[in-house]
């Protein structure tokens, strides 16, 4: 076929069936391709595991005390995330100040933790192990949960000392079961780990809290700021009491988001946070230390059928990276 009529043929298949997403410089469609986080690669064994990101999902809520579903949580955050999937080595592009984030960087999506029902310390050590490979091959653990009980078993897995900020509604500094290990008592069990060095807990608020969590909270020495405080002062003042660190963990219950932004979770409480202010709060923590790690814990798709919560904590997640990594 000649020159002329290949174009001509192109020219018409264009017409009838409409440029390829790569010609229009789109994403995919939403509802193309299988669900991993952002469309990111599917790396099945974690000895091939080559990026700079990993996302690992924890499909386990045998921790709540509350409203069951979060076992679902990974599976409605990569669904949502597809609304940002497209090449992610091209970084994620904001209108607002025209600015790009994250260009250049690799992502992978490590697929689910294997979960044994009804043996939640076998399932922890399977979080454990897959979070220290993922640390062996120099890879960035992002974790989605699951429930909060998870953030304990991924803390086991650093070697190095860590500050823990964790962003939350609740204290979670109950005193669980004598043995057990639940998304009440999770900080209590982590405070007594020799690599966790210091606790930041931000965003507590209204009746969800009790003396008992905060007498042990007291006892394990955590620092304190309410959404309350953050809602009086602003968020650049609190975050001015954070003292800097060496390597800093974030763990983020999106409880800790009002129910009208976040309604998917287990245990609402009114008065939390806007999306701006974690916005600006997870914008800001990064210069305090190095971000080693992540998880979003706590999203309830059956809770919230507009999908709004697993869709602002993506649209958070992201936030967080491009302030960590320039």
């Amino acid at each position: 076929m000649s020159l002329g009529k290949k174009l001509i043929a192109i020219v018409v298949f264009l017409t009838l069936f409409g440029a390829p997403s790569a010609l229009r410089g789109q994403a995919v469609p939403t509802f193309v391709g299988i669900r991993t986080f952002l469309g990111a690669p599917y790396v099945t064994k974690l000895d091939d595991l080559h990026a700079d990101f990993a996302v690992l999902g924890v499909p386990f809520d045998e921790g709540t005390w509350g409203q069951p579903g979060e076992r679902y949580g990974p599976r409605d955050l990569r669904e949502s995330s597809q609304e940002y999937n497209h090449d992610l080595t091209e970084g994620f592009y904001y209108i607002d100040g025209d600015r790009t984030v994250l260009k250049g960087k690799h992502w992978a999506d490590v697929g689910d933790v294997e979960v044994w029902p009804t043996v939640p310390a076998l399932t922890n050590d399977k979080v454990t192990a897959a979070v220290r490979a993922i640390l062996a091959r120099k890879a960035f653990p992002i974790v989605l949960g699951g429930d909060h009980s998870i953030t304990f078993p991924i803390l086991r897995a650093f070697d190095i000392p860590l500050t823990v900020i964790h962003i939350d509604a609740h204290l979670d500094t109950w005193t669980g079961a004598p043995g057990n290990l639940d998304h009440a008592s999770h900080i209590l069990r982590a405070a007594a780990l020799p690599q966790v060095k210091n606790i930041i807990q931000i965003g507590m608020r209204g009746l969800a809290n009790d003396p008992e969590a905060v007498g042990n909270a007291r006892k394990i020495h955590t620092t304190v700021f309410t959404s309350e405080e953050i809602h009086r002062s602003g968020v650049a003042s609190v975050v001015g009491k954070i003292p800097p660190s060496e390597n800093i963990y974030i763990t983020l219950d999106v409880d800790v988001l009002d129910p009208s932004v976040a309604p998917g979770t287990g245990t609402l409480e009114p008065g939390g946070l806007s999306f701006f202010e974690l916005h600006d709060l997870l914008m800001a923590l990064p210069a305090k230390g190095k971000l080693v790690g992540f998880d979003v814990v706590e999203v309830n798709p059956y809770r919230d059928p507009s999908g709004r919560t697993a869709q602002t904590a993506v649209r958070l997640m992201i936030d967080l990276l491009g302030a960590a990594f320039h």
